[in-house]
């Protein structure tokens, strides 16, 4: 369904640049360098330590790979300011599409949702059916599950591809999920926001109840094995680290899923008369779901000892070779001996 620009009813005003545009790229520069920041030191830790190689940790940089692409591919950082030039038609489009529209993004939150959905059946699974090995995700057979979670992903996002793109009478990018078209893209906003949304939302709080009540509650998970038990308590702490991990996706999500709802659902005229409002809103909205992308890091920094102790070690070796160059440069630079033997 294509967007109609030529309806003489009442439409939404020109976008032009304003100094709310600037307040939030400030805003989404802060986040987008503390996100980049730590998934980067995620994926590093994880590849350079071995005994980190297990489903759980390769799904969380999967996890952190998306948040990347979020973050690099976010265009509320700078396409406020390539507006005022931005090409029209075709090439306009395309532009739109890949930098200065939502589309990639929306191939990584697809694959964010995916990927905290396989988390919990995976965690359930391990937990809850542990003599059913067969349900199991293994090193080898999570290369493949990441594979097919970007296919699925990248299926997914086609629709939102085909109807992103710029638009002369709006002066910017629009796609399904903008003030603008929202209401005349319903359909498919409905249909995103419960196949991406609610169904794995679903599916997230059967698996993790199921976790909380024979983990925490009712102990039935690992009855056999003391509750002080290393390997109980290191369960217990990976079940936290993926329900916190879970909930700050969903809590940065939610109010998103549900103003688009309303935005689609909405009458248009109403919609055009409080525009700057919901305008406003969306920006608040975005800016929270890509806050979410630069939380994770801080939560395995608190959560996982492994990835605390991982992060310390990253910075110990930086300032250790940090301070040998230092002392290598007054070495080579100063005429006298650094250290004298006289008394």
């Amino acid at each position: 369904m294509s967007v109609n620009e030529t309806n003489t009813a009442p439409d939404f005003t020109k976008y032009s640049v304003g100094t709310v545009d600037v307040v939030f790229a400030v805003l989404y520069t802060f986040v987008v360098v503390i996100g980049l920041i730590g998934n980067c030191l995620v994926i590093t830790v994880v590849r350079k330590t071995r005994a980190m190689h297990t489903t759980t940790n390769f799904l969380l940089v999967n996890l952190a790979i998306s948040d990347v692409i979020t973050l690099l591919w976010c265009p509320r950082t700078y396409s406020f300011a390539f507006y005022p030039i931005h090409p029209t038609g075709t090439t306009g489009d395309y532009i739109c599409r890949i930098f200065t529209g939502n589309a990639i993004i929306s191939v990584a939150i697809a694959s964010s949702v995916l990927t905290l959905t396989i988390m919990a059946t995976e965690r359930y699974h391990a937990l809850m059916k542990p003599m059913q090995t067969e349900l199991r995700l293994s090193v080898e057979r999570v290369k493949y599950v990441i594979v097919f979670i970007w296919m699925v992903a990248i299926l997914t996002s086609l629709p939102d591809f085909s109807q992103n793109k710029y638009s002369e009478q709006y002066g910017r990018c629009v796609c399904p999920f903008s003030l603008e078209t929202a209401s005349l893209l319903h359909v498919h906003v409905v249909c995103t926001v419960i196949f991406l949304g609610f169904v794995p939302f679903v599916v997230l709080a059967y698996c993790y109840f199921q976790i909380i009540h024979g983990l925490f509650l009712k102990n039935t998970v690992c009855s056999r094995a003391p509750s002080g038990t290393a390997d109980h308590q290191t369960k217990k702490r990976l079940a936290k680290l993926l329900i916190s991990v879970t909930a700050a996706f969903y809590i940065c999500y939610m109010p998103y899923g549900a103003f688009v709802l309303y935005i689609a659902l909405q009458d248009r005229n109403k919609l055009v008369s409080d525009q700057e409002t919901l305008s406003l809103l969306l920006r608040v909205f975005e800016l929270l779901v890509t806050s979410s992308s630069c939380l994770n890091p801080i939560l395995y920094a608190f959560r996982s000892s492994n990835y605390w102790e991982g992060f310390k070690k990253i910075f110990a070796k930086r300032n250790a070779v940090h301070s040998k160059k230092i002392l290598s440069t007054v070495y080579r630079e100063s005429p006298e001996p650094i250290f004298s033997t006289a008394l």
